[in-house]
């Protein structure tokens, strides 16, 4: 069988934490944003310190920032005002979005991804990220812009595997469908949010990592479909009905 898999985006193949931080610099100043590790004392922050509220998550993010609320209202007016935005952002991983669409070629992958990216200057959203996926090498890319729960969506598409970086779309995945979930969690310094150590959700460092991982699981379906669920209990993931 071909796997299913929903591929979140931002944090995942898409570095937008690095353009929003980029855009505030310009407009406050290089001092309101530090790397991580520069205050010592600085709680982990999230998207959630960084965008308003129908786009933040709890996503931890790499950079501790020095916003009020009322910049970040302003840093996002800005954003929306940019044209093209969601086309410009840099890859996670140079190269990365290539090598997911060499291995769904190869492995017979159905890929959609997942998104919940609000409107910008130009086209829409949808239509930004499709050009995005294919100036990097994702050839009739499937975007769907989310508005619901994830856990929902994964659920209706009968996906098998959903990859993303905030925790709180992993929980609703794991709760509210079948499928597996695994979580990308790039940061060693913190440890992981004990939701996804509860809920049986695997973590990754990278997306590379990710890929890996998801060609173990291809070709263990291919090869011995009964070492699938053996495979799945190891890495602690759920074993999805439609294996």
């Amino acid at each position: 069988m071909a796997l299913r898999i929903g591929f979140d985006l931002d944090g995942v193949l898409a570095d937008m934490e690095t353009a929003l931080v980029r855009e505030a610099e310009k407009l406050f100043g290089p001092g309101v944003v530090r790397q991580r590790g520069q205050q010592a004392k600085a709680g982990p922050a999230s998207m959630s310190d960084l965008v308003p509220e129908e786009v933040s998550d709890d996503s931890p993010l790499r950079h501790d920032l020095q916003l009020t609320a009322r910049q970040r209202r302003q840093l996002w007016r800005h954003v929306q005002a940019i044209d093209r935005f969601w086309e410009s952002l840099d890859e996670m991983e140079p190269g990365i979005v290539a090598r997911l669409e060499a291995l769904t070629t190869e492995r017979r992958w159905e890929i959609i991804f997942l998104t919940r990216r609000p409107a910008t200057a130009g086209p829409p959203a949808q239509l930004q990220s499709q050009r995005w996926l294919e100036a990097r090498g994702f050839r009739l890319p499937s975007v769907y812009v989310v508005t619901s729960s994830r856990g929902l969506i994964a659920s209706a598409l009968t996906l098998d595997l959903v990859v993303d970086d905030t925790p709180e779309n992993c929980v609703d995945v794991a709760a509210d469908s079948k499928a597996r979930t695994i979580a990308i969690f790039r940061h060693p310094e913190l440890p992981p949010p004990p939701s996804l150590q509860t809920m049986g959700i695997h973590l990754v460092k990278s997306t590379g990592e990710c890929l890996d991982l998801l060609l173990d699981i291809d070709a263990s379906l291919q090869q011995q479909p009964g070492a699938v669920e053996r495979l799945m209990r190891n890495l602690g993931l759920k074993q999805s009905a439609n294996a």
